[in-house]
Order: structure tokens, then sequence, then C-alpha cells
């Protein structure tokens, strides 16, 4: 796959000599090359390279707590109370008048 080779305008900011333009990188990792080559005849050029890699987030890097797994946690603590309960009852509950079971 080629790189891009993008050919764009740059936007004057104001009445200074001040230069801008937004660009992205693609989805995809890699090392690429942003450079600037502005030349007007007769004039001072500007011939400037920047090298950005973009890679993968460490393991340690991503969010803590993600907002899209809201329901997966409620669902922990709802399974994490109702087995509480459970256990309680069990533990608690007099099975003596239970068929089958002897008395001791």
């Amino acid at each position: 796959m080629l790189d891009p080779y993008y050919q764009v305008p740059l936007e004057r900011v104001g009445q200074t000599a001040t230069y801008t333009y937004k660009l992205k990188t693609p989805w995809r990792l890699g090392i690429f090359k942003f450079a600037v080559d502005y030349k007007r005849y007769g004039l001072s050029y500007i011939d400037s390279a920047l090298e950005v890699s973009v890679i993968q987030l460490r393991h340690d890097e991503f969010p803590r707590f993600e907002t899209t797994g809201y329901p997966y946690y409620a669902n922990v603590f709802v399974l994490m109370a109702c087995s509480f309960l459970f256990v309680t009852h069990f533990a608690f509950s007099d099975f003596s008048k239970v068929k089958g079971v002897k008395n001791a």
C-alpha cells in the first residue's frame, strides 16, 4: 500500500505570518513523515519535515472504566448481592420441617 501524498493549501492566521493546517493520521500503525516544502520565486522558502510514529496503546494506557461497560459492571454487583442473599437464606433456614430430614 502506498503512502498518501496530500498537496493542501495552508491557511493564514490573522495578519501574522503564521500558516496552519490540521491533519489527522490514517487509521493504521506506522511511521509517518509530514513534510512542508513551500517555495516562492524570489523569496525565502520553507523546508520542514517531521516524523511521527503511530503506535498501539499499551495495556495500561487504556481508560480504566469505559462507559459502554456500565451494564456489565452493574451485572457483576447484582450477581454478588443475589449470591450473598441466597447463601445467607440457605445458612439460616430451618430444615426441620422438610420431609425426609431426620431430627437429631
